[in-house]
């Protein structure tokens, strides 16, 4: 009886220890269970941030494939892991994003928006196929990231025409002019031009209809269990997204599966589909 007694303590007090853990899911073909990092250099650097920002162990729990790794996470054995869209897709309804990493080369996943005028009938963007696109400007965010939403969602380059104009503005112009058929515009383009300036007034672009408002899919993003308490998954965010200023070392490791990082950012839950934004 005593033994059962101080086994069932020791099963207490190792629960408890990793309830008071953050448990990080990688992948390595041989598996195995949770245990401190034994690591150097940069990897020591981020496990040891993680652990003063924290306030909290670190443990490594390793898994042979993300999906594996997404499999323990939905089931609360880990606290966060990295996943691409195919791993994330099962465990969408127990898991979401929170952060994804940028490149360099990249312009933020910023809202895009597109649009034709109210009297035209197509109301997906697969009506639009073969029609005149305007994009605002040629900067990563007026060009890029619309071409990446369309390709995403079933409009591939060549499946559209396109016209490349000054900036946002000048192609929600085009237009209402007739000029294109359809204009691809990030948000803040939108904002600017179809802003309410009073309630009073009537929407300013009660001409032009909205045909999807989405922002680009990761590639792969930070994902935690979507019951993670508020506290600590602010705080996650709140540690990564100043990391390439504060730790360089940790901040490399932790994106060393991104060419050229520049900075975490913060992401909305559903990151790794293809959802649209109301």
């Amino acid at each position: 009886m005593r033994r059962l007694v101080l086994a069932l303590a020791a099963a207490l007090l190792a629960g408890a220890a990793q309830a008071q853990s953050l448990r990080i899911g990688t992948v390595a073909p041989a598996g195995g269970a949770c245990a401190p990092a034994k690591a150097r250099g940069g990897e020591k650097a981020y496990y040891d941030h993680l652990a003063q920002r924290l306030g909290r162990e670190v443990l490594v729990c390793p898994f042979a494939s993300p999906a594996a790794a997404a499999s323990a996470l939905a089931q609360g054995q880990i606290d966060l892991t990295r996943l691409d869209p195919a791993a994330f897709a099962p465990v969408r309804g127990q898991t979401r994003a929170i952060l994804t990493v940028r490149a360099a080369s990249e312009a933020n996943r910023i809202p895009i928006v597109v649009a034709v005028r109210g009297s035209d009938p197509a109301r997906d963007l697969l009506a639009l196929k073969g029609r005149l696109f305007a994009f605002g400007g040629r900067s990563p965010a007026g060009l890029a990231t619309p071409r990446a939403v369309l390709a995403e969602r079933g409009l591939a380059s060549g499946a559209y025409r396109e016209q490349i104009e000054v900036d946002g503005d000048d192609a929600l112009a085009k237009l209402r002019a007739r000029q294109v058929d359809a204009a691809a515009v990030h948000a803040a383009a939108w904002q600017r031009v179809c802003r309410k300036v009073s309630p009073k007034e009537p929407n300013p672009c009660n001409d032009l209809h909205v045909v999807i408002r989405a922002r680009p899919r990761a590639a792969q993003a930070i994902v935690v269990r979507r019951d993670m308490p508020d506290e600590i998954r602010y705080r996650l965010i709140g540690v990564h997204t100043p990391l390439h200023l504060e730790a360089p070392a940790a901040f490399a490791f932790a994106t060393n599966w991104v060419k050229g990082a520049a900075e975490f950012q913060p992401a909305e839950a559903d990151a790794l589909t293809l959802a649209t934004l109301k």
